[in-house]
């Protein structure tokens, strides 16, 4: 929005807050889901969340930059226990697979 016309910085400058769950800003393993995407289309979205991501890198330093009014404050919540990650379970019949929730 910040480089975008003056309908986006109308909106930039209008913004209150915003909150991201289950964002990970600063990467995340991403080894098992680039095995379960192998070479679809969607693998360069998969390699953008990993923790070496140029993408990630290069948001987390213009974010605040682009935040820069007088009043603006950024808090980071972030879990602090691990999470249980994809895992590869073959011979399933999907159509009887229950969660282990």
């Amino acid at each position: 929005m910040k480089d975008g016309d003056k309908s986006d910085q109308a909106n930039l400058k209008a913004t209150y807050a915003i909150l991201f769950f289950g964002v990970p800003n600063q990467g995340m393993e991403i080894k098992s889901f680039v095995a379960m995407v192998g070479d679809q289309p969607n693998r360069y979205l998969v390699e953008t969340l990993g923790k070496v991501s140029e993408v990630l890198r290069d948001q987390w330093e213009k974010f605040p930059k682009i935040f820069d009014f007088r009043d603006s404050v950024i808090i980071s919540f972030y879990e602090t226990e691990m999470s249980q990650t994809v895992q590869e379970v073959s011979n399933i019949n999907p159509w009887l697979y229950k969660p282990a929730y």
